[in-house]
């Protein structure tokens, strides 16, 4: 194998796969990409840690086609380091040694036979295949409003997973960690005749959002399988099982209507809150929310360190209530609300609270409140 690329072009596929790659493992191969080159000119970089798999297509000058896989650590340290220049790789298929060369700079890297990598998603088997042609941009932004609210992936449970939910003209998705549940319904085109709905692992979502950052493309391919799907977007193709299992009945959570609610605004909120976080219980995040008369209290104690409070003006006109909350949970979803406003909706002290931004989005954030003493 031998072919020169692009330093740019180098660097940033490596960007793309290096993270799908596994530092310790019991298989050595797992923190490789995978390097191969085609004889129509191409080089596609692959990485895997059994769960997921990406691979990344881009245009190099290939002399002798081949493959082998390289340390993703060590090789990047080295590209992210080449002057701006073209990059020659060449492999010694005897010793899996590859000579990497850019002006004056020279290194010989270590590698591990292609035969070892495990078999990942290439063009050619997708080809074909039905796939569900998304927006880019609504999907990004439905990623971003839910996929932080999923149970820990660790669990690999059916929360640890993002409920995808693709119609006609809307694109659903839910996720909840059993203390929080947020929904998002945002409008896409695309020609399904009928509802596909899936479990995507978070940690899907969240490698899917880094690699879109590389992807002009407007639109993603989906291909939906029954225990795996399939993102096309640009030259990237990612891979990933999906969770199986019955994701459970959250429209059931989200009340109609509520009995009190308070408009406040997000930025004196969030700034408020912050504030008052520096003085919280470490282990327990507890805030305590006091809506009163037009006015919203807020106070963090904590018994060996000392008490903070902090209020913001709000529309709200019903009867006193006070209901503390884990501030995290809170503080993740209005951040990523543009609105300048935001709606809660509120029963009691101990019923789930409704936090929505005051805006045509269809967005919401469902927070289960802490039994205070």
């Amino acid at each position: 194998m031998e072919f020169t690329i692009e330093k740019e072009l180098l660097l940033t596929n490596l960007k793309i796969v290096e993270k799908t790659t596994v530092s310790r493992g019991i298989q050595p191969v797992l923190s490789n990409i995978l390097i191969e080159a085609t004889e129509d000119n191409y080089i596609k970089f692959s990485a895997t840690d059994l769960d997921i798999n990406i691979v990344s297509k881009t245009i190099a000058s290939v002399k002798t086609e081949g493959k082998i896989t390289l340390p993703a650590k060590k090789l990047s340290e080295i590209a992210s380091k080449l002057s701006n220049k073209p990059v020659v790789f060449a492999l010694n298929s005897d010793t899996n040694v590859v000579n990497i060369s850019c002006g004056n700079s020279k290194f010989e890297l270590i590698g591990i036979s292609a035969d070892e990598f495990p078999s990942v998603t290439t063009e050619e088997e997708i080809q074909g295949k039905d796939f569900v042609s998304v927006e880019i941009n609504p999907f990004i932004k439905a990623i971003k409003h839910t996929a932080f609210s999923a149970a820990n992936y660790e669990n690999r449970n059916i929360i640890s997973g993002v409920f995808c939910q693709i119609s006609k003209e809307n694109l659903e998705m839910a996720a909840t960690d059993g203390n929080r549940l947020t929904r998002i319904v945002e409008s896409i085109k695309n020609g399904v005749d009928s509802d596909i709905s899936c479990v995507i692992p978070s940690k899907t979502l969240q490698e899917f959002l880094r690699i879109a950052a590389f992807v002009e493309d407007e639109a993603v391919a989906l291909i939906i399988e029954k225990t795996k799907i399939i993102f096309k977007a640009g030259n990237v193709i990612m891979t990933s099982r999906l969770l199986e299992g019955e994701y459970p009945p959250y429209k059931q959570l989200i009340p109609q209507t509520c009995e009190k609610n308070a408009v406040i605004n997000r930025e004196e909120m969030i700034e408020a809150l912050e504030r008052v976080s520096v003085m919280v219980n470490e282990r327990t995040n507890i805030v305590k929310f006091m809506f009163a008369q037009n006015s919203l209290f807020l106070k963090a104690d904590t018994p060996d360190a000392g008490v903070g409070e902090d209020s913001v003006s709000a529309e709200y006109t019903d009867e006193e209530l006070t209901i503390a909350f884990n501030y995290k949970y809170v503080l993740d979803s209005l951040k990523i609300m543009d609105s300048e406003k935001i709606k809660i909706g509120l029963g009691g002290s101990l019923s789930a609270t409704l936090f929505r931004p005051d805006s045509e989005d269809d967005y919401l954030c469902l927070i289960m409140p802490i039994q205070i003493r």
